[in-house]
């Protein structure tokens, strides 16, 4: 057993959990700072510049730079704050700039705005080029390249090891796609689909064993429903026409139907994912026919962004100059794209003629001029943009803009205090070391099982003073309706509707299992009954991540449908409790009668929530009667939760284990501080983490605040639970105590925001 802080569990719950997950995906792109570098090395070595200037930016998987601070605080990062000011358009010291390679500020300043060529007709101009001519020379650069390699990637086919047209798409690179002529992407296509041929035998063949056994299964099906009719008559011939013995003919009929209903739904499912299985065989299949129609049609010429460009002009450096071959089909393709743009009346067709030469029987193309012409615009604009752009986005920066909305805010924040280490240059926080004491308590409640009872309140008083059974069953009955309504929506399981409450849990497979165990209907006077169908074997209850989640979202949406309830049908506690004493009281602007004050709480009602794992904390299995029920401590803990009083106001509350599962796999939370300042924001909050805490989910707008302890082996229940705070706890394998070694529990409370 050892001693730790509550503080500190909560810190592994939070540190651990889907939402911090969720922030480094959202902010921390591992794989674009990867890429963003490999452009950036590409670029420079082609500029001839050292790639010594991105040593800052290696070996490391974020850069990530808080703004704000002094100079000082950013010795040896200069170049990093020089980006991250040209980023946000800040001034820019001229000792800072000092300080910088003057290579790295020279390609940031040039960065500008322009993302496509068509936006830099100047600079094309200066070169004696257009968007239309460059791209044309693009063209039939790619095009004489990829024809060249075309013999190297089909020898290679093998060795990208897909197993579907889809794959091999993705493997071969879009450069190939995009440039390669119709005969070569014919070739292509059929060396691919020839390599496939073995796997799209196997799904052929697949699929029609699929087919025969959904064949038999449906035969199985109408076997099913004769030997059920033939069953019904004999019943009726032998037993109903013959000695009518009640309980016979219920026992027969019963095991008819539970049979009929097992058998029937098993092939039901089975059917299903045949189903599945035939329509991901005819998805894959049919991906052939889509790509060749694809290959057929070839790629349409588009407006190509810089990024585009830069990437497409590296896949062709990558290989050196020009072969004699590929001299050969470039000539042959830019002479092609220059006589199109030459009918085109919108060209400027003095561009064109610069690179013509006149011979002694016809005009020539300068082919060389136009290769150095398109080579030098790339050097000198298209790749130091590029990189420009690479500096600005490997960058990122905090706090956010002014103008940023507050949730982007609140983000970012809770990213520096969950994910990040550091003053000016942020790094990620390295795998926390917490002890194995902790680890061992609370994960786990990552995966868990919920149990939710509500309790109504002022029901016995509401029955002693009503004395009318009729009447206090149709108003119980009205409002359990709207309970019941709820745990359906929030897919819980309602094991029990006691009238003044009921017992809902919560698990992957509550809802499903509802659905399997019970089958409801409506009677000829409107009332709906439900009955079971299981036969005894259906009880395994499955974990969820989300079942603390929807317990208390079903429990915030009850309490505001008693809260409706309430407004709904307070004009009839007059009429529903006509002899007792009336007052006023002005309830949303209207005077109705008032009741005496018990009446206040009428309607409102208490829940309790308790978590737990299957087998240890609770079963679902078959009473004495043979009806689905559960056992387990946690079902008595949330009993005692749902007892918890607020004076006029109805009350939910959980325990930690039920906290642990919610913020564990909740999609976003915050901390309850009404700072605004990015930095009072984060202090308060790092503040606030080294004590027990609260936290508010504004998406589903509740508030979660400690409420006290819950002693376990407390018999007496109105010492049970104490309401006080503890920094310093004492954890086994399973549970948290005090100092005094009493196992305990801590609780929550769970409000409207």
């Amino acid at each position: 057993m050892n001693k730790h802080s509550i503080a500190e569990v909560h810190q592994y719950v939070e540190n651990e959990s889907q939402y911090r997950k969720l922030l480094q995906e959202r902010h921390i792109n591992e794989e674009q700072h990867a890429r963003l570098l490999e452009s950036l090395e590409r670029g420079l070595q082609v500029l001839g510049i050292s790639d010594d200037v991105l040593d800052i930016f290696k070996d490391r998987t974020s850069c990530i730079l808080w703004l704000g601070h002094e100079p000082e605080k950013y010795a040896g990062y200069e170049i990093v704050l020089y980006i991250a000011c040209k980023k946000r358009g800040l001034d820019i010291p001229d000792t800072l700039a000092e300080k910088c390679p003057a290579q790295v500020t020279t390609l940031v300043d040039k960065a500008g705005k322009e993302q496509h060529l068509h936006q830099l007709k100047g600079e094309l101009k200066k070169a004696s080029l257009s968007p239309d001519v460059l791209q044309a020379i693009h063209r039939s650069l790619m095009l004489a390249r990829t024809e060249n390699l075309l013999p190297n990637l089909l020898s290679d086919i093998e060795r990208l090891g897909f197993t579907s047209l889809q794959q091999a798409v993705e493997k071969i690179p879009l450069t190939y796609m995009h440039y390669l002529s119709q005969a070569s992407l014919g070739k292509l296509m059929k060396r691919i689909t020839h390599f496939l041929r073995e796997i799209k035998g196997k799904m052929e063949r697949e699929l029609k064993n699929v087919d025969l056994y959904s064949l038999r299964l449906k035969q199985q099906l109408q076997d099913l429903y004769l030997e059920a009719d033939k069953g019904l008559k004999d019943i009726i011939q032998y037993d109903v026409e013959g000695d009518f013995d009640v309980d016979a003919i219920t026992q027969k009929t019963s095991n008819l139907f539970s049979r009929l209903d097992r058998l029937f739904l098993g092939n039901i499912h089975h059917l299903k994912d045949y189903g599945q299985r035939r329509a991901q065989i005819h998805d894959t299949l049919s991906q052939e026919d889509e790509l060749k129609s694809r290959f057929e049609r070839g790629t349409p010429s588009v407006r190509k962004n810089i990024g585009e460009l830069f990437d497409e002009y590296m896949f062709f450096h990558t290989f050196g100059a020009l072969t004699d071959e590929e001299k050969k089909i470039f000539a042959k393709s830019v002479t092609r794209e220059f006589e199109v743009l030459h009918s085109r009346k919108e060209v400027d067709r003095d561009l064109l003629m610069q690179f013509e030469k006149k011979g002694l029987l016809s005009v020539e193309l300068g082919f060389q001029d136009i290769i150095d012409s398109y080579d030098a615009f790339m050097r000198q604009t298209i790749i130091p943009r590029h990189c420009g752009h690479c500096f600005l986005e490997i960058v990122k920066c905090i706090p956010p803009s002014p103008d940023e909305p507050q949730r982007c805010v609140t983000d970012v924040a809770y990213l520096k205090i969950l994910a990040l280490d550091g003053t000016s240059i942020l790094t990620q926080k390295g795998k926390n070391d917490y002890p194995e004491t902790i680890k061992n308590v609370v994960e786990k409640y990552r995966s868990c099982v919920s149990i939710l009872v509500y309790d109504i309140r002022g029901s016995s008083y509401m029955g002693i003073k009503l004395h009318n059974a009729a009447k206090e069953q149709r108003i119980k009955s009205k409002f359990a309706k709207t309970m019941a309504d709820i745990v359906r929506k929030h897919g819980g399981f309602l094991l029990k509707d006691t009238g003044d409450g009921g017992l809902v849990w919560f698990a992957e497979n509550s809802s499903s299992m509802y659905n399997h165990l019970y089958t409801e209907s409506v009677t000829g006077k409107g009332t709906k009954l439900r009955y079971s169908i299981f036969s005894g074997a259906e009880f395994e209850i499955i974990p969820a991540t989300d079942s603390a989640k929807r317990a208390i979202l079903c429990a915030r949406d009850m309490v505001q449908k008693a809260e409706d309830f309430i407004r709904a049908n307070f004009m009839h506690y007059r009429e529903w409790f006509a002899e007792v004493a009336e007052r006023t009281l002005e309830l949303d602007g209207i005077t109705y009668a008032l009741l005496p004050p018990e009446f206040k709480s009428l309607f409102r009602i208490g829940v309790g929530i308790a978590s737990g794992s299957p087998g240890r904390d609770v079963v679902f299995c078959a009473n004495s009667y043979g009806d689905p029920d559960l056992v387990g401590p946690i079902i008595a803990d949330a009993h005692l939760y749902s007892t918890e009083h607020k004076p006029g106001g109805s009350v939910i509350v959980c325990d930690f284990p039920s906290l642990a599962n919610l913020i564990f796999n909740i999609e976003s939370f915050e901390y309850p501080t009404e700072a605004k300042d990015f930095v009072a924001y984060i202090s308060d909050v790092e503040k606030m983490r080294m004590t027990g805490h609260g936290y508010t989910l504004t998406d589903h707008q509740i508030s979660i605040v400690p409420s006290g302890i819950h002693y376990l082996e407390e018999l007496d229940k109105k010492k049970a639970i104490v309401r006080t705070e503890r920094s310093d706890i004492w954890l086994d394998e399973f549970y948290f105590y005090d100092d005094k070694k009493r196992k305990a529990k801590f609780l929550y409370e769970i409000g409207n925001l």
